[in-house]
């Protein structure tokens, strides 16, 4: 069943694309320049949440506007978007790395849980890296994909070149924090953006997995929070102020018997995370519509 409806959504995409569809694009995006918007999570450390967060928000994003479509791409070599979105195991019509190979992704798109769209994950990531030498091979393939909503991507923990495509092709860039070494690592990415002469407005630090158990007897700040926002605040990093908490409530939607990942706001709507994931959602919305839309 769930291959069939693939080949009814690619057979409609094409179809659309084809045709001259004088439709007005989404009303907070009707003055770009291109039919989709591009956010990606990085950090160059592990562990801080980039896969939780990427797919997360894409699930609570689509809540908040039915009317937008979001399509999500995995660039790690691990499978936790899939686990998370994929209806089957079936791959009929290609992955991650044959799309980008193809140039297009047109072909590949698989209608997901939670009504997200996906390509998907591929274990020959690494030898995509090889084979691609500009940081703008991903917004090209997207131009020529013309998806009509948003793409959210998911990264390797590293500043290579597919992390680099994903940040040159994005209008936002969020990067996860959680203690003091995935700030410093943070600073790398505010590094690529001044190299390239790329405004620092594009990224927002997201303060997530937070401990807030973790308290300080000495010091200005008594807890870990205190002192990352001490700290980012005298940096100067642009920050959205919403913050995501440690819980072992999220931990366990990634672990269970089934080997599949659950949403927060399907798994855990009455925790804290969940109204502040939500908070963090209608932040990013606002942020998108704010931020003029990239030449294409």
């Amino acid at each position: 069943m769930s291959r069939f409806l693939d080949a009814m959504h690619r057979a409609e995409f094409k179809r659309r694309r084809s045709a001259e569809d004088q439709r007005e694009p989404l009303p907070a995006w009707r003055c770009g320049l291109r039919p989709f918007r591009v956010l990606s999570v990085a950090s160059n450390k592990g562990g801080v949440g980039k896969t939780t967060l990427a797919t997360n928000l894409a699930v609570y994003l689509r809540a908040l506007r039915e009317d937008l479509p979001i399509l999500v791409l995995n660039f790690d070599d691990q499978t936790l978007v899939d686990a998370m979105f994929a209806i089957s195991n079936e791959c009929a019509g290609g992955d991650l790395v044959a799309a980008m190979r193809e140039g297009t992704f047109a072909n590949a798109l698989r209608l997901g849980q939670y009504g997200i769209h996906y390509v998907p994950s591929s274990p020959g990531v690494s030898e995509l890296k090889r084979s691609i030498d500009s940081p703008l091979r991903l917004r090209h393939v997207l131009e020529r994909t013309g998806w009509p909503g948003l793409v959210i991507v998911d990264t390797k923990s590293d500043l290579e070149i597919l992390t680099q495509n994903a940040i040159a092709a994005s209008d936002l860039v969020l990067i996860p924090v959680f203690d003091r070494p995935a700030l410093r690592e943070a600073g790398k990415v505010f590094e690529l953006l001044e190299s390239w002469r790329w405004p620092r407005d594009r990224v927002r630090i997201v303060l997530s997995m937070v401990d807030l158990r973790i308290k300080y007897a000495e010091g200005e700040a008594h807890d870990v929070l205190a002192l990352l926002l001490q700290e980012i605040r005298r940096l100067d990093y642009p920050l959205l102020e919403t913050f995501l908490s440690s819980s072992p409530k999220v931990a366990s939607l990634q672990t269970n018997p089934e080997d599949r990942s659950v949403s927060i706001l399907h798994g855990a709507p009455r925790s804290l995370v969940h109204r502040q994931m939500r908070y963090l959602a209608e932040d990013v919305l606002k942020l998108l519509e704010q931020i003029p839309v990239r030449d294409a």
